[in-house]
């Protein structure tokens, strides 16, 4: 049995998201928790100063709208009939989005998190100053970013970005694991240097480490050289047909320097794939 949390706000990205999932998980039991929560930033200033009773009428309103909306969610879903061995779980929740949502996978020991991004146009916009953002390195789950109109597909080719100088959650990599191998998928790992160098002695170990690891999967290894990170993955994506992009979240890691955290020039990164995060550092 998994447990997926989507987060949703009712909107058309949000709905992409619980289609995607819906179809990720296609064939397997698999309870899908609809979150949608709303915070004190409800309330303006101004209406502080209100009266308590005026207070209550807009929260109560707020409330009644989330809980309606999960209602309609889970039937319109419910209409289109879905897997049998999909159920679905509405869990509206008065608190801040990161909070909400690191509560309710800890409550229901989530196994993944899914949720629409704005602007398949590129992750870094879709990403950065944004609730999918907001949860990087605040849950202990993988994280599956779904870009804008980007609608379900087999994942036949997935790309595993690295900088050798991780170690992997376990349960991390078995989320992963499943999903590549359930489609049969290749697995691309990759590794980018920026300038043509051999590997250093503890890369060589870390590379020689994760090749064991990723033995009776459908891994192969790529060393990419004399570019940028982001002109490497895009190159990569592009050429390899890749259908999902893997990256792990960590402090200082290639991903914050790929998604805005980073001085260099070639920032303007675009890419239309589902980006699954997996968390390292939270917790």
């Amino acid at each position: 049995m998994y447990r997926v949390l989507i987060p949703t706000d009712f909107s058309d990205n949000a709905w992409n998201a619980i289609h995607y999932a819906t179809s990720l998980y296609k064939g397997e039991e698999t309870i899908f928790y609809l979150l949608n929560s709303y915070s004190p930033n409800t309330i303006s200033p101004g209406e502080v100063m209100a009266s308590s009773a005026a207070t209550k009428t807009l929260f109560d309103a707020v409330k009644s709208a989330s809980l309606e909306g999960l209602d309609k969610s889970i039937e319109e879903i419910m209409a289109a009939r879905p897997d049998p061995g999909h159920a679905f779980r509405a869990v509206s929740r008065f608190d801040y989005f990161v909070n909400a949502v690191v509560d309710v996978c800890e409550e229901e020991k989530i196994d993944m998190v899914v949720m629409g991004t704005m602007g398949a146009s590129g992750l870094k916009e879709a990403l950065i100053g944004s609730n999918t953002a907001s949860l990087i390195g605040k849950i202990k789950v993988p994280l599956l970013a779904i870009p804008e109109d980007v609608k379900f597909r087999v994942p036949e080719n997935i790309a595993f970005a690295t900088d050798y100088g991780t170690e992997y959650r376990e349960k991390n990599l078995q989320v992963f694991f499943h999903l590549a191998d359930k489609f049969d998928a290749g697995i691309h790992v990759y590794h980018v240097m920026q300038k043509k160098e051999e590997l250093s002695e503890s890369h060589k170990a870390a590379k020689a480490k994760m090749e064991e690891r990723f033995a009776g999967h459908r891994g192969e290894f790529y060393l990419l050289s004399e570019t940028s990170l982001s002109t490497a993955t895009r190159v990569f994506v592009q050429s390899r047909n890749i259908d999902m992009l893997c990256m792990v979240a960590k402090k200082h890691s290639f991903l914050h320097h790929l998604f805005g955290l980073s001085h260099t020039k070639d920032m303007c990164y675009h890419i239309d794939i589902p980006l699954l995060i997996l968390q390292n550092d939270a917790g």
